[in-house]
């Protein structure tokens, strides 16, 4: 049992805000004199109730770097906002010891018709600095900002990048017990980001307490050494930073399923679905999605097509990482040469491959021509499928780096029925 202090204790937090549906505006005075007597009636007819947090606990001990992620909308920032006591929790208590600043927004606080140098006493101040502890530290602020012979110019003659990094200095020489940092890394120029980072490592070092918030997972893997995962206001995950950055991806990107049914998705334009589609695709073999190393995956796909004498058709599959990283090109072999209208199953069985362990994405493309040189994309779906790959040890945790460019060297692609009309 660790005999670290608990410096932040946060109870069942809630924090509800009413959403007003806009309704057709009355015309005339009878539907005015209807509305009217409506809204006296039941006045949250036209209302919502939406809780952004609904029952978050966690404890935080001294020294604890805490990563908190979730998808867009899961409750991130209103956490650390109710946390610095910008805005009032709905339900719930937050204990905590010691001095707690935030970084929820660089420039937050500036005024642009001042200069650089009253910006940093000013933003200073209202971060929870003193003008002692300013003084001190204005040599350090001015250097990391790089502003340099422009700090006695007006804020509003600043480049942008000059604007992010002043600010950036200001906030990041912060002495507090606790600091709450929120997605204030992506900023200025790659160069100054990194520089941004390694500040950030060294106020982790030394020993401060950080709550950050961040959808950049290498980050979150630098900084913290524990990680909570937010979903639609609730915790659902508090512990090790890997295994919460794959439910992350898990969440973000696409719920692992057994069948997808593609006879609802908007395509993108270019492909000639006049000819044929990709209506579904099941995978097989395996309910959960996860696969072992040298686990073949096995997918059963139903096109249709719409013309005859399309000829040969293949497929191309694209492997993507759940960020987004571009993994694999695969090209198939011809599958069939079909000259007729109806639906048909089509096999794929990737036997062979060499992918990190890791969540990904798979996208398919539908091609066919009487020729090689003749063919056409008929069909796109993105993501098709989604799928993990573990660890040969049988754990989930992901490759630390990217895997780049790899090969599936075994793929069987081959025709499973006739064709249904």
């Amino acid at each position: 049992m660790s005999e670290k202090p608990v410096v932040l204790k946060i109870e069942n937090i809630k924090k509800r805000y009413r959403i007003k549906h806009i309704t057709k505006k009355p015309e005339g005075r009878s539907e005015k004199i209807k509305a009217a007597v409506k809204s006296f009636v039941n006045p949250n007819a036209n209302k919502e109730d939406f809780w952004a947090l609904n029952g978050v606990s966690f404890n935080v001990e001294q020294g604890e770097k805490i990563g908190i992620i979730g998808k867009n909308g899961a409750g991130k920032s209103t956490l650390l906002k109710i946390i610095s006591r910008i805005t009032e929790p709905t339900d719930g208590r937050i204990e905590m010891l010691g001095k707690i600043s935030s970084m929820l927004e660089v420039g937050t606080g500036f005024n642009t018709e001042l200069t650089g140098r009253e910006n940093v006493y000013l933003n200073g101040a209202i971060l929870g600095m003193t003008k002692t502890e300013i003084d001190a530290k204005f040599d350090e602020i001015l250097e990391f900002s790089e502003v340099g012979k422009f700090i006695d110019t007006p804020v509003k003659r600043y480049s942008s990048g000059m604007f992010v990094r002043l600010a950036f200095a200001v906030a990041s020489h912060l002495e507090p017990d606790i600091l709450l940092v929120d997605e204030v890394l992506a900023v200025g120029d790659t160069r100054f980001q990194k520089k941004c980072i390694d500040k950030m490592l060294n106020i982790a070092a030394s020993g401060k307490t950080i709550l950050f918030v961040s959808h950049q997972m290498n980050t979150i893997r630098q900084l913290c050494d524990r990680v909570i995962v937010l979903r639609e206001g609730t915790v659902i995950f508090d512990g090790d930073v890997e295994e919460g950055i794959r439910i992350y991806n898990s969440e973000a990107y696409m719920e692992k399923q057994n069948h997808y049914d593609f006879t609802e998705l908007t395509r993108q334009p270019g492909y000639n679905l006049d000819k044929a589609e990709i209506l579904s695709l099941d995978i097989l073999q395996n309910d959960s999605c996860i696969y072992a190393p040298d686990e073949p995956i096995e997918l059963k796909l139903r096109i249709r097509t719409k013309v005859e004498n399309i000829g040969d058709m293949s497929f191309r599959m694209l492997i993507w990482q759940a960020d987004e990283t571009p993994i694999e090109v695969c090209f198939t072999d011809t599958f069939a040469n079909i000259n007729t209208i109806g639906e048909f199953d089509v096999g794929i069985t990737i036997n062979k491959h060499n992918l990190g362990p890791g969540i990904y994405k798979a996208t398919l493309i539908l091609s066919g021509g009487t020729a090689k040189a003749n063919s056409e994309n008929l069909d796109y779906v993105y993501p098709a499928f989604v799928f993990e790959i573990l660890h040969a040890n049988g754990t989930s945790q992901s490759w630390p780096r990217q895997w780049g460019w790899c090969h599936f060297d075994d793929v069987d692609v081959k025709l499973l029925s006739d064709g249904d009309k």
